[in-house]
């Protein structure tokens, strides 16, 4: 039977332009039963709301702002919610706010049995992102290119701010890929088989806003097939993953690296030729990072700065001088 959801949007902290993805999102888990948004809709800000809202029907909950405290429209959305719980009518709630003051809503949902669906921008407090069931990032799920665009507009201190702040909110691909190397070495270690669909559930336990979108991919197969740690194989309709046991290990490129430099520090480009020499199929991509210079930096005992011409980096050991020229 399709799970029921309670879709609550708290209008004052969420953009219109999202309403679209938050409903396509949401058919992936069941039909949308309630559907209400909280907010002063006589406001400029919130005028657009009222327009677009009809198509989805969604029912405004007009709160005015009768102070700059604590506004009525974020306790309505509460008195609701509980309401809604007590009354048994639906499976999941979908709070839409990046709001941490919701939080505390989040834990007791959970607490009364309720799975509930986050859905805010990729800089919301962890503490809410962790509260909830899953946390879906709005900038992700819109599509992207537009937000990220936005981001680099000023902000109203005339700060520009960069699109790699979306980037810095979500966890690293590269701490995600060692979670998953763990469970399916659990799994294989045990006898057992680790399906997709359950590797999936298993890191979105571990990281609540989790979504292979974060990423680039469309797809959780097509994010761990491009992980040379895995091979993924289909029987029937199951998918499994299991580890890539030819796959060269982390830790023997890690180590020919530090010595690569020992001698002094070297150019990072010239420390790429080296590495595809000497492993003609290494990818920085498949250990989860989307530069070379990411992941030298996180090599223990190496640093990476820009050289002394001032015209790119260089990688070197800590407590190391000195610069090898692009000479083999």
């Amino acid at each position: 039977m399709e799970k029921k959801i309670a879709l609550l949007i708290d209008a004052e902290n969420t953009s219109v332009k999202y309403l679209d993805s938050i409903f396509m999102e949401l058919r992936n888990y069941g039909t949308v039963t309630y559907k209400r948004m909280y907010g002063d809709f006589t406001s400029k800000t919130l005028s657009e709301w009222n327009h677009r809202a009809l198509s989805y029907a969604v029912v405004p909950i007009q709160q005015p702002r009768y102070s700059t405290a604590k506004n009525a429209a974020d306790i309505m959305l509460v008195i609701d919610a509980m309401d809604i719980m007590y009354a048994k009518n639906v499976d999941i709630f979908c709070i839409v706010s990046s709001d941490s003051d919701f939080t505390r809503l989040v834990n007791r949902l959970c607490d009364g049995g309720m799975e509930v669906i986050g859905m805010g921008k990729s800089d919301a407090s962890k503490t809410l992102k962790a509260a909830c069931t899953i946390f879906k990032n709005l900038e992700i799920i819109y599509g992207d290119s537009d937000d990220i665009a936005e981001t680099e507009h000023k902000n109203a201190n005339g700060t520009a701010h960069k699109a790699a702040d979306i980037e810095k909110n979500i966890v690293p691909l590269s701490e995600i890929k060692k979670s998953m190397i763990e469970i399916v070495r659990e799994n294989e270690n045990q006898g057992n088989r680790t399906g997709l669909g359950g590797l999936k559930s298993s890191i979105q336990r571990l990281y609540k806003d989790f979504d292979e979108r974060n990423y680039g991919y469309s797809s959780m197969t097509k994010l761990v097939s491009n992980l040379n740690d895995f091979v993924v194989t289909q029987e029937r309709s199951t998918v499994y993953v299991s580890l890539n046991s030819a796959e060269v290990n982390e830790k023997t490129v890690e180590g020919f690296i530090r010595e690569t430099v020992r001698k002094g520090s070297m150019d990072l480009g010239r420390l790429g030729q080296k590495i595809h020499t000497e492993f003609p199929d290494f990818d920085v991509k498949s250990y989860g990072y989307s530069q070379l210079g990411t992941f030298v930096q996180s090599i223990d005992g190496m640093v990476v700065e820009q050289n002394k011409a001032g015209t790119g980096k260089c990688a070197r050991l800590e407590g190391e001088k000195g610069f090898v020229k692009g000479k083999s």
